[in-house]
């Protein structure tokens, strides 16, 4: 019995893998919001948070792995007052409020 032939010719469309680079992201479905948190005025690409990977809005650095960070995923350990990110920080839920920990302190609490 012979093969089949594929019911949609020469309409279905090939699959191909596509390559995503920045400049493609820019100009995606969110490229107005994209460009914005990614790129600087000058259309120079920033250095990005290492943990949600927006633009980094000041000089701040996790005390573990010394990655940059945005204001809005730094953490302070509540033992030694060390600023550590959202991978490098324990939040610790036992109490009645919540208390974030670097590695270090995390190692002592146990």
């Amino acid at each position: 019995m012979p093969k089949r032939g594929c019911p949609f010719a020469d309409a279905a469309p090939l699959q191909l893998k596509v390559r995503v680079g920045q400049r493609e992201l820019s100009r995606g479905v969110c490229a107005e919001r994209y460009s914005q948190e990614v790129f600087d005025p000058s259309g120079v690409a920033s250095i990005a948070c290492s943990s949600c990977v927006r633009a980094v809005d000041g000089k701040a650095i996790c005390s573990q792995c010394e990655r940059a960070l945005c204001g809005r995923c730094v953490r302070t350990c509540w033992g030694c007052g060390a600023v550590a990110c959202t991978l490098c920080g324990l939040v610790d839920c036992s109490d009645t409020y919540e208390k974030v920990l670097c590695t270090s302190c995390a190692m002592f609490e146990t």
